[in-house]
């Protein structure tokens, strides 16, 4: 290696070494002064001539606008000339550098992206352990000794009624979001969730105070549907738009996997305490204890509130020259309509089969067929981590690979085949048949949940990104995967244990019908959306991809 001895080699080394850090080309000042062997930059030479850079006939040119350093050639004085620092800066190779395969803002820290992955886990925990002891709160809530399911029925409706705030939740996380940065709005979200959940471990029981039992219990479950309706769509903008657009896949199913990490924690955590308690325990104080706990999810939003920065206009990926609009009014506008459809249609079967398949499916399994499941929540709990949380990123890496659409048609499709004949299977009473039918629809869930994530957030442009995927994506939870359960245990009571099956074929075809006839071939861009004037809207998705985020690319 040459070693710098030149002041002035120092100098403009630091300005070149500080133009292109973020390329990540060279880490040392002895790389860019070996001599002929940087294809990153170069000075000027004082041979050449300052107004034709394009041709080898430029002094030290090679003709594809690459300079090389020469000691012997150049004088002082050239190598400390303003305009030589100028030309090294405008004549970088930035065709070499594809913005597809690199992201444009500083990489995140590990221990920031390991806190919202933390967030995401705990918040998920404390939203989905209401589900695994409905059955206990039903008892402790509502009025003793009704008819059949009545109070499991009940209490899942309270379980539903806080996705109907999800909608609410996704709307304002997503204005904060999108107006002042995806870590705000996550951070807002975390604590939303935290305290809640702790106070309904502290509600007092209907033997105690009545009806107001029920009134409390639904209050703070729908401030924890407000939290989970920005949360989770909070945490996948904050960590794709930190990662390269190639990888989206991969990194949207690893925030959805977190989120059903939680999900199989909240599992452990009810089987270990059914397990470890008496019924009487159990309905005196034992379901408090999940709840209570549910406070150290404060402990990430702590950190992520007091380390890292804000991202400008909360977007790294795209073109942000519509970020003084209101997002709101963006994502509600005539043009985004189509896509913010497909978006609430998508997600119709993950939240209706999740929460059929992992949430209501123990408490079917124990309570509502005739020849129980031995070890039901086990069993659940097992399905869960073996489907869609092992092997849940794996159906995100592929969907990089061969398109999104392709691997969740294939697991719409099996999941609508398969749902009548695994159920049957379930209903059988036998624990070894009723973990593999689970799996199998768990698989199926994860080749449509992982790759959605990323499809969600392809779907719009940055400007009202978080806005419209939070919107769309909750109404889905809304309209499916908080009255699922409720549905289901009506089915039961009045059709039959099998009939529920029927219900999820039903979803999972309007799901299949918003990806592949409803969701738009090409990203929707705003452009124009400023005012109300459609005609300059159409203009300006005719003008050059280079205003937009996705340019004319297909989404697959």
């Amino acid at each position: 290696m040459t070693q710098v001895s030149d002041p002035i080699d120092l100098e403009l080394s630091e300005v070149a070494q500080d133009a292109f850090s973020p390329l990540d080309k060279s880490s040392s000042r002895d790389q860019l002064h070996e001599a002929g062997s940087s294809d990153i930059f170069c000075y000027g030479s004082a041979h050449g001539s300052d107004s034709d850079n394009d041709g080898p006939a430029n002094g030290n040119g090679n003709g594809n606008g690459h300079y090389h350093h020469d000691q012997e050639t150049m004088s002082l004085s050239d190598r400390f000339n303003e305009e030589n620092v100028i030309d090294i800066l405008a004549n970088v190779d930035t065709d070499a550098i594809d913005e597809e395969h690199m992201v444009t803002h500083k990489e995140d820290d590990w221990t920031r992206t390991l806190a919202g992955i933390a967030g995401n886990v705990l918040e998920w925990y404390d939203f989905a352990v209401f589900g695994y002891f409905s059955d206990i709160l039903g008892d402790v809530f509502f009025a003793p000794n009704q008819e059949g399911n009545a109070a499991i029925v009940e209490s899942f409706a309270v379980f539903g009624g806080a996705f109907f705030m999800r909608p609410v939740g996704g709307a304002m996380m997503g204005y904060i979001g999108d107006k002042y940065g995806s870590r705000k709005a996550l951070t807002i979200s975390i604590f939303l969730m935290a305290f809640p959940t702790f106070a309904m471990g502290c509600l007092p029981g209907y033997d105690k105070v009545g009806s107001l039992a029920v009134v409390l219990l639904a209050l703070v479950r729908m401030l924890q549907g407000l939290s989970v309706g920005g949360q989770l769509m909070s945490s996948l903008v904050f960590t794709l738009e930190r990662h390269p657009k190639e990888k989206w896949g991969l990194y949207g199913s690893y925030v959805m996997a977190a989120a059903n990490f939680g999900t199989l924690l909240g599992g452990f955590v009810a089987t270990i305490i059914r397990s470890s308690l008496s019924d009487e325990a159990l309905h005196a104080w034992g379901w408090r204890i999940p709840f209570l706990s549910g406070i150290l999810v404060s402990v990430s939003g702590f950190y992520l509130k007091g380390h890292g920065e804000d991202d400008e206009a909360g977007h790294v990926h795209g073109d942000t020259s519509s970020s003084e609009a209101n997002p709101i009014r963006l994502a509600f506008s005539r043009a985004n309509i189509r896509p913010l459809l497909a978006s609430s249609m998508v997600p119709l079967l993950w939240s209706s089969g999740f929460y059929l398949t992992f949430v209501w499916m123990p408490i079917y399994m124990s309570d509502l067929i005739d020849t129980p499941v031995p070890n039901s929540f086990a069993v659940n709990s097992a399905s869960l981590g073996v489907s869609v949380c092992l092997l849940f990123s794996g159906a995100g890496w592929l969907s990089d690979k061969v398109g999104r659409k392709r691997v969740m048609a294939v697991g719409g499709i099996a999941l609508a085949l398969s749902a009548p004949l695994a159920l049957r299977m379930i209903s059988s009473g036998d624990p070894v048949s009723a973990f593999f039918a689970q799996t199998f629809l768990g698989i199926s869930l994860s080749f449509w949940g992982a790759p959605m994530m990323a499809w969600l957030a392809e779907s719009f442009e940055p400007a009202a990104r978080l806005t419209s995927v939070s919107i769309g994506y909750n109404i889905a939870q809304a309209c499916g995967g908080g009255i699922a359960p409720a549905i289901a245990t009506v089915m039961v009571d009045s059709i039959g244990p099998e009939a529920p099956a029927y219900y999820l074929t039903i979803i999972a075809c309007i799901a299949l019908v918003g990806l592949l006839f409803v969701a738009p071939k090409k990203a929707v861009h705003f452009t124009a959306l400023q005012g109300d004037d459609e005609d300059d809207f159409r203009s300006s998705q005719r003008s050059d991809s280079s205003n937009t985020t996705f340019g004319d690319r297909e989404l697959t």
